[in-house]
């Protein structure tokens, strides 16, 4: 089956297989990946306890890629299987052949076992890592986290690559209270994931949902996530390119009703498909070519649950954050700064005049409203579908982005985005200096630094503990320059630069080394000598000491 690597010589081995077209593990070319198209990642704990769950992932894979192969549009480009145990994780397979990825699910080994954490966190970061944007990816294990500590970067992967985790569980080690579990919980919510519960003989359930669920053109209509006991209702405009809506509760006791623009209570008669329905853990319902109009869907559970509503569709946005007002792009990020004005980018897609976005919400992870802002509203503006928001304050808090806005016919839509944001809490300033700074006798001199910060900063120079001028403020990354108008021997010795914001402080120092300036050498342009003759060439030199002709 190949060998097993522990994590510290997985990464670099990792890289350097999909850098190379002969190992049996690197992905194909991708110069033709079609847009939209996303990677199906299995993350499968092979400890000995998980062979009953292995029976049936092996199974459902195959009918997962018997239904996505016959769709007209395939949202699958490759298919990535990265298994882990404690303490290792590996071997990973990445390949855009189907038949591959089967052969390398069957020939997972499980074995072991008793030591209940596996290293999962460790074994998602490289799914994300190895996959395409939005994709889909699936964590099958019966034990919490060991490596939950790598959290942090596995939920900014998620918010720049717009990916969705989703854990099928068939055990947690006896304690949901644990961090190990709770990174679970945390992961899903930024993704728009979902943590499900099930028995052992469920996990094919599961994988007929994931069936329907792996599909191009998803769409998010609404994202929560709830600490307790509740039901809630919650109006939803579905718009004509609307082609299906998928409702999602996992949780204790599940409950979803959901009624038309009329007030209907739809059944299985009127459209309504019953996806997965784990009576302790899970309801998922599907509806095709709803009725356009403002629906009502109303969800309930006994304990801590989420709810997750998407639906298929051509109207789409995506969003880029940027300290300042731009038109690119690239000139954005995936997340806000913590406490800096910020303004954001929007792409919407499926929008054609006179359609157009009218507001964006700012959404807590409950659902509840935390700003609103309007979106401008530019009718010439090529091309169509970028929109400017003015400038917000993030919040301290984990949010999600509504857009609420008209299609062609007037009617509304409402989209959420894939991900929550997460604002980046900013450190204090880096800071770097030449060890040496060369300084020449009589002329300027200057004591450079380069100063790295996200947040405005104080850049103080001082000399022996002597503050040297006055202090600078920088609204940005920059560097800083001391001026000696005349530098002399007494200038020479230690400097050093000192960055503060509100976050800390960050130091550097240079040691000013003064010597005498070189000689300046200046020559003619040209000389002119007969042929046969004597020609003299001349330079003329200035240097403040003597020197060797």
């Amino acid at each position: 089956m190949g060998f097993i690597l522990s994590p510290q010589w997985l990464l670099p081995l990792l890289v350097a297989a999909l850098s190379t077209a002969q190992d049996p593990r690197s992905p194909e070319p991708d110069q033709d990946i079609p847009e939209g198209a996303s990677t199906l990642a299995f993350v499968f704990d092979v400890t000995g306890s998980m062979y009953d769950d292995l029976v049936q992932v092996i199974e459902g894979a195959s009918k997962i890629l018997e239904t996505s192969l016959s769709r007209p549009q395939r949202p699958l480009y490759n298919f990535a299987l990265v298994p882990f145990h404690d303490p290792e994780i590996g071997p990973v397979t990445i390949t855009t052949d189907p038949k591959k990825f089967q052969d390398e699910l069957k020939e997972l080994y499980v074995q072991g076992g008793g030591d209940c954490p596996e290293m999962s966190v460790g074994a998602i970061k490289i799914a994300l890592e190895i996959s395409l944007p939005g994709s889909h990816i699936y964590v099958f294990t019966d034990a919490r986290s060991k490596d939950y500590k790598l959290a942090h970067e596995v939920l900014q992967l998620i918010q720049q690559k717009q990916s969705q985790v989703v854990f099928v569980l068939t055990g947690d080690c006896d304690d949901r209270s644990h961090i190990g579990y709770r990174v679970y919980e945390e992961i899903a919510s930024t993704s728009s994931g979902q943590v499900f519960h099930l028995d052992k003989k469920q996990v094919n359930e599961v994988l007929k949902w994931v069936e329907e669920a792996v599909q191009s053109s998803k769409v998010h209509l609404l994202s929560t996530d709830h600490s307790g006991s509740e039901a809630n209702t919650w109006p939803l405009p579905f718009d004509p390119s609307l082609k299906e809506v998928t409702v999602a509760l996992s949780g204790p006791a599940p409950n979803i009703e959901i009624r038309n623009p009329q007030g209907k209570l739809i059944g299985s008669r009127d459209g309504l498909t019953e996806l997965l329905n784990i009576p302790n853990s899970a309801k998922v319902i599907n509806v095709k070519d709803p009725q356009p109009g403002m629906w009502t869907i109303k969800t309930s559970s006994k304990g801590r649950h989420s709810v997750r509503i998407s639906g298929l569709s051509t109207i789409d946005f995506r969003a880029g954050f940027s300290r300042k007002p731009t038109l690119d792009f690239k000139m954005t990020s995936s997340r806000p700064v913590q406490g800096i004005p910020t303004f954001i980018l929007l792409n919407t897609t499926g929008l054609t005049h006179p359609a157009r976005p009218d507001r964006l919400e700012l959404l807590s992870t409950t659902g509840a409203v935390l700003k609103t802002l309007p979106i401008r509203y530019f009718p010439s503006r090529e091309p169509y579908g970028i929109w400017n928001i003015t400038e917000f304050m993030p919040p301290d808090e984990a949010f999600f982005l509504r857009v609420t806005g008209y299609d062609r016919d007037g009617f509304v839509f409402q989209r959420v985005s894939s991900v929550s944001f997460s604002s980046i809490v900013p450190d204090a300033p880096k800071v770097q200096m030449p060890a040496r700074t060369p300084g020449y006798y009589l002329q300027r001199g200057g004591i450079n630094c380069l100063v790295d910060s996200l947040i405005p900063y104080t850049v103080r120079f001082t000399r022996d503990g002597t503050r040297l001028g006055v202090d600078q403020l920088y609204k940005e990354s920059a560097s800083a320059e001391y001026v000696i108008d005349q530098v002399s021997l007494k200038d020479e010795g230690f400097y050093e630069c000192i960055a503060i914001n509100s976050a800390g402080t960050g130091r550097a120092r240079t040691f000013l080394d003064v010597s005498e300036p070189p000689p300046a050498i200046s020559v003619l342009a040209n000389s002119t000598a007969s042929p046969g003759g004597r020609a003299l060439l001349s330079c003329q030199v200035v240097s403040t000491v003597a020197f060797p002709s």
